[in-house]
């Protein structure tokens, strides 16, 4: 049946950066089609928030939150212990957490910077598959947030460019290394998304968007959502998504 095709009841489903934005849309939209979800974050309260308001609701998984900071290896494995013993299973691991508040020509920019991006937005995909496989007894499912920025130039944007080009190849690595153990990997490259990180980073206000929208001149006709970026995780992870792996997908509204 149709349905059966978005089904994820009995699944237990992780997703970093599930505080806000993307992360949290995605955390909803998978309780909606059943799975259990774990929400990490560095931030508590965000995530409990958005646990509480998953459990509030008429969704059908239930969700806990975890503390995490993706940048540890170590904490990346207590994630995915804390799946396994909270739900008895892992099946869907969603890297979405990432981003860089920082825009600087690489000639200026702050070896910190380079180095902390990296961690967050490269290597922290590395922990989370690392840690999510060795629980996939039965096969499953990643993803992996990256970026149009990881397949376009953009000034100012080297040190996070780099880091999701990095993510995209590593994808595609992921996928053959990872297929004779029936696990799928993909990754996501949201165009522009306005959620508050996305406002903070680029020093944007809502009001500023109708005249970006004009300046994109996206085929779409608008900005995405959240729930834009989710329903394509919803399509990967799910039975739909059976025979896709190693795509590095586009979901930006435009070519």
């Amino acid at each position: 049946m149709m349905q059966d095709l978005f089904d994820l009841t009995g699944q237990t489903a992780v997703i970093t950066g599930a505080g806000r934005g993307i992360g949290e849309g995605i955390a909803h939209l998978l309780a909606e089609a059943g799975a259990n979800v774990v929400c990490a974050s560095r931030s508590t309260n965000e995530i409990s928030k958005v646990a509480d308001d998953i459990n509030a609701s008429n969704s059908a998984g239930r969700a806990i939150a975890q503390a995490t900071d993706v940048s540890s290896a170590e904490d990346m494995d207590a994630l995915a212990q804390r799946a396994v013993d909270e739900f008895g299973r892992l099946d869907i691991w969603i890297n979405n957490a990432g981003g860089s508040l920082v825009s600087a020509p690489i000639t200026e920019l702050d070896p910190a910077e380079w180095d902390k991006t990296l961690a967050v937005n490269l290597s922290s995909v590395f922990y989370g598959v690392r840690a999510a496989a060795r629980h996939m007894t039965n096969g499953g499912s990643i993803v992996n947030t990256s970026s149009m920025a990881g397949r376009d130039p953009f000034p100012g944007s080297g040190h996070y460019s780099a880091a999701k080009a990095g993510v995209n190849m590593l994808t595609k690595t992921l996928a053959l290394e990872m297929g004779p153990q029936k696990i799928r990997v993909n990754a996501i490259l949201p165009g522009f998304v306005p959620t508050d990180t996305v406002k903070k980073a680029l020093n944007m206000s809502d009001e500023d968007f109708g005249p970006l929208l004009e300046q994109l001149n996206l085929p779409a006709g608008r900005l995405g959502t959240p729930r834009d970026i989710a329903a394509c995780v919803l399509y990967l992870v799910g039975n739909s998504g059976e025979w896709v792996t190693g795509q590095n997908l586009c979901v930006a509204g435009t070519v």
